[in-house]
């Protein structure tokens, strides 16, 4: 049998706050005062990944500055953000010039998150028979752990890198990635703003879930839970915890135009790259 060629999807911005604040104590700055922290942290980020696992296929998926349909559905989604810091928004548009002549496809779409976009490109890799490495620190996307996609956490110098298959995601949540979603909508989070249930926080959410099997489940049988403040958090937050299980579902049919075979990697712009750094 032959070993799958693999697509490894590059969650932008994670990586791009990743870069920034891993040297917020020392920043770095050219001659003239600008901010570039972000441009190096990312670009050494970047190499590292392509040199350790020399992909077949790469993409970086990015957030659009437009509200998304979750924004629609919920207007207090990512409220409590704070504003990116105005050195990385300058970064910004000199990291994407950098990164065009990288050659490798910058990919993003109006109304939808990042999330979503390599959502659907896991979805249509896997039926191309390619195995996704969906490069993030993101919880939510373990969602979409299966036989063909997998979650990669890039390490650091205190801890290794992290590849979670449907095993791990069950050994660091307690939970396999089916459940995801019921776990993310019953204990919230608050860097999205997603409410989720007064009284449940992630262990209260496993036992839940271990218990009854689903949300659904659990609220039918909400009388009986044995914790009070999450029993009278199930009984009062139906209707949160389904807006909140809206909140965190991962879109996998966003309607991206981009075809896998245009993920192909290329070679860099060798001379390009070189003027821009």
């Amino acid at each position: 049998m032959t070993t799958p060629k693999r697509l490894f999807l590059i969650d932008g911005m994670a990586l791009i706050y990743r870069a920034h604040f891993a040297l917020i104590k020392n920043p770095l700055l050219t001659a003239d005062g600008r901010h570039t922290s972000a441009i190096y942290g990312f670009m050494n980020s970047l190499f590292k990944l392509l040199r350790e696992e020399n992909p077949d296929y790469i993409s970086i998926v990015l957030d659009c500055k437009e509200p998304t349909f979750r924004h629609v559905i919920y207007t207090e989604y990512k409220a409590t953000r704070e504003k990116m810091p105005q050195e990385l928004v300058e970064q910004l548009e000199p990291l994407y010039s950098v990164i065009e002549a990288t050659k490798i496809p910058m990919i993003k779409l109006p109304g939808y998150e990042a999330d979503d976009i390599m959502g659907t490109l896991a979805k249509k890799a896997e039926k191309e028979g390619l195995q996704t490495f969906i490069v993030t620190g993101d919880k939510d996307m373990m969602q979409l752990v299966n036989d063909f996609t997998f979650v990669y956490t890039p390490g650091n110098r205190f801890k290794p890198t992290t590849i979670y298959d449907a095993k791990k995601v069950y050994e660091k949540w307690g939970i396999g990635p089916d459940g995801i979603i019921d776990l993310l909508a019953l204990m919230g989070d608050t860097s999205d703003n997603v409410p989720g249930i007064d009284g449940v926080g992630p262990k209260t959410a496993v036992k839940i879930l271990n218990e009854y099997g689903s949300i659904e489940a659990a609220l039918e049988n909400a009388e009986h839970i044995k914790n009070k403040r999450a029993r009278e958090g199930m009984m009062n937050g139906k209707d949160l915890v389904h807006l909140s299980k809206e909140l965190v579902t991962i879109k996998c049919d966003v309607p991206v135009d981009f075809h896998i075979e245009q993920l192909i990697r290329q070679s860099m712009d060798a001379e390009k790259l070189t003027q821009k750094f």
